[in-house]
């Protein structure tokens, strides 16, 4: 497994869509992965990032509050697969002494580890398979070509207010 941070949430304009950048957190050549998420989802992890105060708990804050309720521990989750362009995630957790892994969608869950402080993680195979390396994003390089197409066409002030 290896660990990552969400380096930052855009919409792909293209598709239309939210889109969270997950870049690995050590290594000399760090890779990023693209995630297309749901709306909600985006808002989610986007109001966590920023500490944007709520009036009224989100989906993944019931969650959290559920699990610190009944004394269970989020200790990190991943993403693990990737089925037919669908990514899958898993989120680790700790209750009455056993441990547990839910199966989850990624967007859930990283708006999940983000409320609980948790590390991310994407395992290996996912990101050599899907991932791109970051130098990669510079014009004189060979980049996949979705991921090339969604960098140049990130719309910038919208990156400037996602940007974490």
């Amino acid at each position: 497994m290896v660990e990552v941070n969400i380096e930052f949430l855009t919409v792909d304009q293209a598709a239309r869509a939210p889109l969270v950048i997950l870049k690995e957190k050590e290594g000399d050549s760090k890779r990023i992965l693209l995630i297309w998420i749901g709306e909600a989802e985006a808002w989610a992890i986007e109001f966590c990032l920023k500490n944007i105060p709520i009036p009224r708990p989100m989906t993944h804050d019931l969650l959290k509050n559920v699990l610190d309720t009944i004394s269970a521990e989020v200790k990190s989750i991943c993403i693990n697969a990737v089925e037919e362009s669908t990514f899958h995630a898993k989120v680790k957790l700790e209750a009455n002494g056993e441990t547990y892994e839910i199966d989850s969608r990624p967007s859930d869950a990283l708006a999940l580890a983000l409320r609980c402080e948790v590390p991310i993680y994407v395992e290996e195979n996912v990101l050599e398979e899907n991932g791109f390396l970051e130098a990669e994003v510079t014009p004189e390089q060979t980049t996949p070509p979705d991921a090339k197409d969604v960098l140049e066409n990130l719309d910038e002030e919208f990156v400037k207010h996602y940007t974490v």
